[in-house]
């Protein structure tokens, strides 16, 4: 482990360590959570304080964040932010939690955003675990979040398994909860697009259809280290980081549920918030969803991959939409130089996959959408969809839709 995180600090901006004493020998989770003007963290820490106990010491690292000049606003709630914290710690007695707090306030302006703030902790969780000199998993939640009692526990079981290096919660908005009727209509067809598209991907053959919601993920801490860590993007630093570490890491779905927030927010350019406060700001239109037939064009396409590196890519047969994305992106010459990279056909597809990641099928899908197949009110394309996927001959509601895209992404 020493030797990864040398490799890594000397390699990547890594800030110097923010604690110097040695974590407890029974740690068994490290848990990182951004904080950037967050009103109340007290429903997050208390959601983690009533898990069923772990086998072991967890430390949950808070990341109080703002870039240089921030709105002086914010600054004052993110003081607030730590007099809850601190409150909430002198209220509980001693337990499996240990909370930790890092500031930083003074992030570069055009950087400081989502991505860095998790970076930070994750760095230093990295370096927990390898002052302990052990392979520690790395969890990553939001200051909006609550957890179901055996999220620590499901943890721990899905890691024990040594194979696994990367993992993904399961997650739902509590829209039932949730008193105002934009805002429940707004999250249920939010989640409703989310799980669409990854089922769609799915059903087409897409072998990485993993979703990727940042408050879900979690790492083992050597191999953050080697995929070069978090990166500092101010939004979709989840999709690009679960993207890196898919093709090359053993995954799975933790059987234990985040529950993120439904609220508004303009923390980020895109993401949960930022989509609630364009639906709410547009007067409660229906949101639309990729038409299915995009995912019919795309299981056209990965029908034919196995069979790259034994025939020249010009010679597949495949429809018109994707040749002409294809030909814009250099297929032929890309595949060509990761044949000659590779010594075997295993080394290909995996070199391949790296490079068809999951930014490349979404920019295939926004050309398929763009230029063919345009998108459709979302109740009508996840009906539409699960009439493809499973025969399912009933047109459902939005409710009982997203309910039935829950439960066939926890199969």
């Amino acid at each position: 482990m020493q030797e990864i995180i040398k490799t890594y600090t000397n390699r990547f901006q890594v800030k110097p360590p923010f604690f110097q004493d040695v974590p407890a020998v029974d740690l068994c989770l490290v848990v990182v959570i951004p904080a950037f003007n967050e009103p109340d963290i007290r429903s997050t820490l208390d959601s983690l304080q009533h898990c069923k106990f772990p086998e072991g010491t967890v430390e949950v690292i808070i990341v109080i964040n703002s870039g240089v000049g921030a709105n002086p606003s914010i600054m004052e709630t993110n003081q607030q932010t730590v007099d809850q914290i601190e409150s909430w710690k002198s209220r509980q007695e001693q337990g499996f939690l240990q909370i930790r707090i890092i500031r930083e306030e003074r992030l570069a302006a055009n950087k400081a955003g989502a991505g860095w703030a998790r970076k930070i902790g994750m760095d230093e969780a990295l370096r927990r675990w390898g002052l302990l000199g052990r392979d520690g998993p790395i969890l990553c939640l939001d200051a909006d979040c609550e957890v179901s009692p055996d999220y620590f526990q499901a943890a721990q079981r899905g890691f024990n398994n040594p194979s696994i290096n990367l993992a993904h919660f399961q997650f739902e908005h509590r829209y039932e909860l949730e008193p105002d009727q934009q805002l429940k209509m707004g999250i249920i067809q939010y989640e409703l697009h989310l799980r669409c598209y990854i089922q769609g991907l799915k059903w087409a053959g897409y072998p990485f259809a993993c979703h990727t919601v940042g408050s879900c993920m979690a790492v083992k801490a050597a191999a953050y280290a080697r995929a070069g860590g978090m990166n500092r993007r101010k939004a979709g630093e989840d999709f690009y980081f679960m993207h890196k570490l898919l093709p090359v890491n053993e995954f799975t779905y933790l059987a234990a549920t985040v529950y993120p927030s439904c609220r508004l927010s303009d923390r980020v350019p895109f993401g949960t918030g930022r989509a609630q406060l364009e639906y709410v700001a547009a007067g409660m239109p229906e949101k639309l969803s990729y038409h299915p037939d995009i995912y019919c064009s795309l299981q056209a396409f990965f029908l034919q991959v196995p069979l790259l590196y034994s025939h020249q890519p010009g010679a597949l047969p495949l429809p018109k939409p994707i040749l002409e994305f294809l030909r814009g992106v250099n297929f032929e010459m890309q595949v060509s130089e990761i044949k000659s990279q590779s010594n075997g056909e295993s080394a290909f597809f995996k070199r391949f996959w790296q490079w068809m990641d999951g930014f490349m099928i979404l920019k295939l899908t926004h050309h398929l959408r763009d230029h063919y197949f345009p998108s459709l009110p979302v109740q009508v394309a996840g009906n539409e969809l699960m009439s493809l996927i499973w025969k399912h001959p009933k047109k459902l509601d939005l409710p009982d839709l997203l309910e039935a895209f829950r439960n066939s992404d926890q199969i």
